[in-house]
C-alpha cells in the first residue's frame, strides 16, 4: 500500500509514516531509480503490526509510546 493509505489505515499524518519509515519502525520498500525519489511500499501486515504494536506501548522507541491506536 502507499503511505497515504498506511496513513488512512492507521489514522495518522503522512508525514509520521515517512518518519517512522526512516527510523525503521515501519518496515517498507522503496521502488525507483538510484539517485530519483521513487515511491514507498508497505505491506498489509506491517501496518498491523505497527497497530498491534501500538495498542500496548510495546516494541516502540520510548518518544512514541503515547501514540494509541484505536
Amino acid at each position: 500500500m502507499t503511505v497515504k493509505q498506511a496513513a488512512g489505515r492507521i489514522g495518522v499524518s503522512v508525514s509520521l509514516i515517512y518518519a517512522l519509515c526512516q527510523e525503521g519502525i515501519i518496515a517498507h520498500a522503496r521502488h525507483g531509480r538510484k539517485g530519483k525519489r521513487g515511491v514507498i511500499r508497505i505491506e498489509d501486515a506491517e501496518v498491523e503490526r505497527y497497530r498491534e504494536a501500538c495498542k500496548g506501548g510495546a516494541g516502540l522507541p520510548p518518544g512514541l509510546k503515547h501514540i494509541r491506536v484505536s
